[in-house]
């Protein structure tokens, strides 16, 4: 229920609604003009029954009432039986239709006297009959005679009164004659018309509702073509279509920002004393030769070389060999005196000391083009001059050719990728520089979509989706879905895949049906409509009026006598 405005209460009637909703709305409002629109097929409207319950709810409650049916000729023709003002339009009602609505109510709640038609009072006139007199109630009275204490002047009286008798019986005698005439001319008269206004409801009455029901059933197929560059045209006998191929190419430049780290500097040097022993003495020992890049460990676990060979003799005097730190730093920067020992010899066989500083040893941080860099500003701009280079090979689609959309590949040469320093290079930004070629193939389009629904229609009949018997026509939906694509592609063969659905239902002619119909006895119609069955639910007819003998019923010739209306099936 809506309130329109101040004054109007619109209630939406939904074919769900049972009629005590809108009862109950009809009494709740509070405005007293109502609009009762019917926007949709509701049973409300199959008989005036129960819009005239509305009506009577209405003017107890005092509102005034209009309907809005839209759509729907019964559902007007029962209103209107039901004494309900009736509009057709989707807008609201002019404000004279508002008027005369009230015009109309009054005559309801205060109708005038009727006047008794001839032909009731000729039903319920007394003392007239055919073909025998009647005597009336004054005839009675006229022959009661009262008694009197005069003989004579009662004789004279009675027969005076017989006289008087017999002269009324020889009136009525003479009307009843009359009556008789004019019931022998005018009674065909009667009949006539009593016959020709039976034809004309006969005729006229008949109004056939049809609905039948339809769905739509899902259809597909999937072709290869093999694409030819050298055709002019599709040949769908032998599946070859017209194809060709395009490419675009695009460099793009940016400027890339290098995040890696990188040190630099000297590495620390200095003179070590390496003395060799043996715990059972140095007898007969041969000397300790230790190659270059021996490696010595100081006792803060820094690591460092020999320059060169040295051979070392069993004894306490020390040998002094220079030395070099494995990296640099100035964390390699010993002082005098610091104790070593030598990678895998035991210590208390062979150790070291530094004769004198071990110096030198330097360190700088400095910013390096590393390859994560050049990935990051890589994607950046491959997908730029892609997007580009696609979009280009995409305008070039229409007129006669579509690209195929899956058969777009983009890539970038290897030897098309440069930068201004090498990867590794002190640099805090350098240029980056990249090219992309990308590749499409087209096909001829033109006539395709037209013969690709022609063989989706025909797919669908040669299924049989409908199991009919009778060459069903199908409409195909306007909406076809096709995903065509490069199913393979070489340097000497290039097959492209289609893959087509859409819905089809059956075309249903109205006009054809009702031809067929117009005329027919009921039960020779219902077999006719009994072959128009789409769905799994049975086609709907039904007669009105309701209380039309049914041995009569007949599907009706007149000009929008037979309504069909399609329905999808749920």
């Amino acid at each position: 229920m809506e309130e329109i405005n101040k004054k109007i209460t619109k209630i939406v009637v939904g074919k769900d609604d049972e009629l005590t909703d809108i009862v109950t709305g009809i009494i709740d409002s509070t405005n007293e003009r109502i609009l009762l629109t019917f926007a949709e097929e509701s049973d409300l409207l199959i008989s005036p029954v129960n819009l005239s319950v509305l009506l009577e709810t209405g003017d107890e409650n005092e509102k005034i009432m209009i309907a809005q049916i839209i759509k729907n000729p019964t559902g007007v023709r029962n209103a209107n039986s039901a004494g309900i003002t009736t509009i057709e339009t989707t807008t609201l009602p002019e404000e004279e239709v508002w008027e005369e609505e009230i015009e109309r109510k009054t005559e309801r709640l205060n109708p005038k006297p009727k006047e008794v038609p001839i032909k009731e009072q000729v039903k319920e006139s007394e003392g007239i009959s055919i073909g025998e007199d009647i005597q009336t109630k004054d005839e009675e009275i006229d022959n009661i005679v009262p008694p009197t204490e005069n003989p004579k002047e009662e004789e004279s009286k009675h027969i005076q009164t017989e006289k008087e008798s017999s002269i009324r019986k020889k009136e009525k005698k003479e009307i009843t004659a009359k009556t008789k005439k004019i019931l022998l001319i005018v009674g065909p008269a009667i009949l006539v018309i009593l016959s020709l206004i039976a034809f004309i409801y006969y005729k006229t009455a008949p109004f056939v509702r049809i609905r039948i029901y339809t769905e739509s059933k899902e259809v597909g197929l999937e072709k290869i073509f093999t694409g030819d560059s050298n055709i002019k045209e599709i040949d769908f006998e032998n599946l070859r279509i017209p194809i060709k191929k395009e490419s675009a190419e695009k460099a793009r430049s940016t400027t890339v920002k290098a995040t890696g780290v990188a040190y630099k500097g000297e590495k620390a040097t200095g003179k070590i004393g390496i003395a060799y022993r043996k715990d059972g003495g140095c007898t007969d020992v041969p000397n300790l030769d230790l190659p270059g890049s021996t490696v010595l460990i100081s006792d803060g676990g820094k690591y460092f070389k020999l320059d060169a060979a040295i051979s070392i003799p069993c004894s306490l005097t020390p040998v002094e060999a220079s030395v070099t730190a494995n990296e640099i730093g100035t964390e390699y920067n010993l002082p005098q005196g610091t104790s070593f020992s030598i990678q895998n010899y035991p210590k208390s066989e062979v150790f070291g000391m530094a004769s004198v500083a071990i110096t030198g040893g330097t360190k700088e941080e400095y910013t390096v083009l590393q390859q994560q860099d050049v990935n990051t500003a890589m994607e950046e701009l491959k997908k730029m001059a892609t997007e580009e280079a696609e979009t280009e090979l995409k305008d070039k689609s229409g007129g006669s050719w579509d690209i195929i959309l899956s058969s777009i590949k983009s890539e970038i040469p290897k030897d098309s990728v440069k930068t201004g320093v090498p990867v590794g290079g002190e640099t805090k930004d350098t240029s980056l520089e990249l090219k992309v070629v990308s590749e499409a193939t087209y096909f001829l389009k033109e006539g395709f979509d037209k013969k690709l629904s022609e063989m989706l229609t025909e797919e669908a009949q040669a299924k049989n989706l409908f199991e009919t018997e009778k060459n069903l026509e199908l409409t195909l939906s306007n909406k076809v879905e096709k995903d065509i694509t490069v199913a393979e592609n070489t340097a000497d063969s290039t097959k492209v895949k289609v893959v087509a659905k859409a819905s089809v239902e059956p075309k249903v002619d109205k006009i054809a049906i009702i031809n067929q119909l117009k005329g027919r006895k009921w039960d020779a119609g219902i077999e006719i409509l009994n072959k128009y069955v789409f769905s799994d639910k049975e086609t709907e007819a039904v007669f009105e009026p309701k209380r039309f003998p049914t041995g009569l019923r007949y599907f009706p010739t007149r000009q929008g006598a037979i309504e069909i209306e399609l329905k999808k099936a749920d």
